[in-house]
């Protein structure tokens, strides 16, 4: 790819200390050819200074200077990634919607997914096994209608990902580092699938770190791309709410799945429904319902065979909610290694959880 003028332009603008987003905005309503912000400084001279006044205008073009193009182009052809920029037809119409839009993203794989309709699903990077489960569910039946975008965080993201690609769907990760680095390492499989089948994006430059204050930052674009959100399961403190915040400010519709009361997991979730930040869903069919579209016939899961002691654990811990095993253990009166291997063995089948400090629930 060979960066044109309007493309070095940006480069200038975003990394000009001092002209953050909104302004590098104001300027470009008040410069109309972007290019000769680069090719041409003094020309567009009177916009700039009339947008950020003389003192950013001479920081700006000091900028200039310090930025080599050349370097910059070689690192996006090494990496074979293209450049998407506000000044792009194709830019995204959603994205474009808000003040702190991204002026350029890093892209990798097909770009034309930014022009499908988008649907984000996010949440812990601990999920518990009902909240994976209830990830792969959503992502089954959304992924038939939208294309699934999350940030390839461990936990939801990686399986929302995972089960849009598993069902033929399409799905955008949204990075907060650099392109070309994998973050977390274990996710390289999933990124060079992504990549090949899927998109992936990132506003930040090529050789940024994953930093912590980099990814609140990457949430406003998954919302901002996004017809709306699904977090599935998130803890209070979960950076997933920072998605949830940037989803009401550009109004989207945030959708979340309601979890136990004893499940610190779930404490986000319930948090953002009990305060009407976003609507409790409880099946796809209310999801669809609060998007305004027709349901889709949900798969159902095939009968699971539980022998009669099974079938009366699985029976109390649904009456009761989550229990401790000294309570389950009561009811059903089994000795201590059978009760456990029976436990066990129901929670690798994914039919009860085990929860901390030996509680276990469905």
């Amino acid at each position: 790819m060979k960066l044109q003028d309007y493309h070095k332009a940006l480069f200038m603008l975003r990394r000009t200390e001092g002209i953050g987003a909104a302004k590098a905005s104001r300027i470009l309503e008040l410069v109309k050819n972007v290019g000769d912000i680069y090719a041409n400084l003094q020309k567009v001279r009177e916009g700039v200074v009339a947008a950020v006044g003389q003192r950013l205008f001479e920081e700006l073009a000091e900028t200039r200077d310090k930025i080599d193009f050349d370097g910059e182009e070689q690192k996006i052809n090494l990496h074979s990634v293209n450049i998407l920029s506000i000044c792009d037809e194709n830019y995204p119409f959603l994205l474009k919607q808000f003040d702190d839009k991204p002026l350029m993203l890093y892209c990798k794989g097909n770009m034309e997914l930014l022009g499908s309709p988008c649907f984000a699903v996010v949440g812990t990077r601990m999920p518990t096994k009902y909240g994976l489960r209830v990830t792969e569910e959503f992502v089954t039946a959304l992924s038939r209608r939208f294309t699934i975008v999350s940030g390839l965080a461990s936990g939801v993201d990686t399986a929302a990902h995972k089960a849009a690609l598993e069902n033929r769907g399409k799905t955008i990760a949204v990075l907060g580092n650099g392109i070309e680095r994998v973050y977390p390492p274990e996710n390289l499989g999933l990124y060079n699938e992504i990549a090949e089948k899927g998109l992936i994006i990132t506003e930040y430059d090529i050789g940024t770190q994953p930093q912590q204050y980099n990814f609140p930052a990457r949430n406003r674009i998954i919302s901002g791309l996004s017809r709306g959100i699904l977090v599935t399961e998130a803890g209070e403190k979960s950076g997933t709410m920072t998605t949830i915040n940037h989803a009401v400010s550009q109004g989207r519709e945030v959708f979340c799945v309601p979890g136990s009361i004893y499940n610190k997991a779930s404490g986000g979730c319930n948090k953002s429904i009990r305060e009407c930040q976003s609507i409790a869903v409880t099946s796809v069919s209310e999801l669809f319902e609060g998007v305004g579209l027709p349901p889709v016939e949900e798969e159902k899961p095939s009968a699971m065979l539980l022998d009669v002691m099974e079938e009366r654990i699985v029976s109390f811990l649904e009456r009761n909610g989550e229990q401790h095993f000294e309570e389950i253990l009561s009811e059903v009166e089994l000795p201590v290694p059978q009760l456990n291997s029976l436990l066990i063995m129901l929670s690798s089948r994914g039919i009860i959880n085990k929860c901390n400090n030996n509680y276990w629930s469905v």
